[in-house]
């Protein structure tokens, strides 16, 4: 028996949906299965979640300020309302299932947003430090660019098992105030926030770099992350 992980479409202009082929290869790879959940289903999100045993928030475009009680910035990438609204109706109602949640990159983005947070519509022209990292990388998409550390005694601690781990980057957009609930489970050395976990649900856990890039190509880390998730939501299938 394996679990169904459902994992959210990348958005189109024409609003037709894809997905990178790493999400759905690290979830098979992890012994899960994917399935992909397109735009246009927010209102038929329980049904769906009811044939799912995990959610998988992937990354992808900006998300649109009115979410987040803001206007655009001059800096503010492409944004797909349509996109928004089935996450946002997806994390709901995960949440009210306590169903194992899983965000990467723009899925932990929504997921701080969904929760109450906000973020940095633009890292370059809102945060202000003086080792500002290059958090869009030019190089290949598996390979590692920069360092997080990890906070101790968090979930994502307990799964690493590592206290500083290289990690890839593609992300202009930031959280900037956290959710009430959600606890950092890493950050930069610039001190942006990395990941996140909910301090007491089951497991809700969230990324700003895409694991399921580098656990394609080999990396320990990304690996047992995508392991932990999927037997996470192996054992919520079971006692569902």
């Amino acid at each position: 028996m394996k679990p169904i992980i459902g994992i959210t479409a990348f958005a189109e202009d024409d609003l037709s949906s894809k997905l990178n082929v790493a999400y759905s290869k690290s979830v098979i790879e992890a012994g899960g299965i994917p399935f992909i959940i397109p735009l246009g289903v927010e209102e038929d999100v329980a049904q769906i979640l009811s044939l799912t045993d995990g959610l998988l928030l992937s990354g992808g475009h900006d998300v649109h300020p009115f979410e987040f009680g803001a206007e655009p910035l001059p800096k503010l990438g492409q944004i797909h309302p349509e996109r928004d609204r089935v996450e946002l109706a997806l994390i709901h109602a995960a949440f009210t299932r306590k169903m194992p949640i899983l965000g990467i990159c723009r899925g932990m983005q929504i997921l701080n947003v969904a929760l109450g947070g906000t973020l940095y519509q633009d890292i370059d022209s809102e945060y202000h430090s003086s080792k500002l990292l290059k958090h869009t990388q030019q190089a290949a998409r598996g390979v590692a660019t920069h360092y997080v550390q990890i906070t101790p005694d968090t979930l994502l601690k307990s799964i690493i098992e590592e206290e500083k781990i290289a990690v890839n980057s593609f992300h202009h957009q930031a959280v900037n105030v956290l959710a009430e609930k959600l606890i950092v489970a890493a950050k930069s050395s610039d001190g942006l926030v990395e990941a996140f976990v909910h301090e007491d649900y089951p497991f809700c856990l969230a990324v700003q770099w895409h694991p399921e890039e580098q656990a394609v190509v080999g990396d320990l880390a990304a690996q047992k992350l995508f392991a932990a998730f999927t037997q996470e939501s192996l054992k919520y299938k079971r006692e569902a």
